[in-house]
């Protein structure tokens, strides 16, 4: 980038104020301030991924490496909103138990994602067989249930996170990111897991293809 006193020519500001931008942009992870050499513009934002391979996978294929902090991992009475999403039947049962995961997704030792999962009972049950900070979750459905995710459904929105999630991420406190919802399903309907994911906006964007926009109504 160019240097402090240029930058300073360049928008007619003081120094101090471009020293606080270029701060700000180096917390969001924009930039990286090198002493003695200069400001630097960090490479590009990651691109989401085919969503059917799950986020491990589809980060790998772009050569970084992916970590996972397993911050929950517990079985817990679902909400209904949670049995629907997972297709629950009710029938019978007054209270439905589900495993809840929790892990910080970090991409070349950067925070890059918080992702809440949560499964059925029994398959959840199977998956405390496996190291989940290392494993898959995609790759464990196919060993486990004997069939891969055939699709995912999602939407995307904007966030400001809690004050937790900003410490984990690295985010400055305030700073706008970006919520996923999926569902991922198998080929027979059954659905494998509802995803309550926050990624860090600074570093990462998702990318669409054959879109079709059906039943979305704009207010204004």
């Amino acid at each position: 980038m160019p240097t402090e006193a240029e930058l300073c020519t360049l928008f007619g500001v003081s120094r101090i104020t471009v020293r606080r931008a270029l701060d700000d942009l180096a917390r969001l992870g924009l930039v990286k301030k090198i002493q003695g050499k200069g400001t630097f513009v960090r490479r590009t934002l990651l691109r989401s991924g085919d969503a059917n391979i799950g986020f491990l996978d589809a980060m790998s294929e772009r050569g970084v490496k992916v970590t996972s902090r397993l911050l929950l991992n517990t079985a817990e009475i679902a909400s209904g909103g949670i049995a629907a999403m997972l297709r629950l039947s009710t029938e019978g049962k007054q209270l439905l138990e589900v495993w809840h995961f929790r892990r910080l997704r970090s991409v070349d030792g950067v925070p890059m994602a918080i992702m809440s999962t949560f499964v059925p009972r029994e398959l959840g049950d199977a998956m405390q067989k496996f190291n989940l900070e290392s494993e898959s979750f995609y790759g464990l459905y196919a060993r486990i249930l004997g069939s891969p995710i055939a699709r995912t459904e999602g939407t995307v929105t904007a966030i400001t996170p809690d004050q937790e999630t900003c410490d984990l991420l690295e985010v400055p406190k305030g700073s706008a990111h970006l919520w996923y919802k999926s569902i991922a399903y198998l080929a027979d309907g059954r659905v494998a897991e509802a995803c309550f994911s926050i990624f860090n906006a600074s570093r990462y964007e998702f990318s669409v293809t054959n879109f079709a926009l059906r039943g979305c109504i704009v207010k204004p």
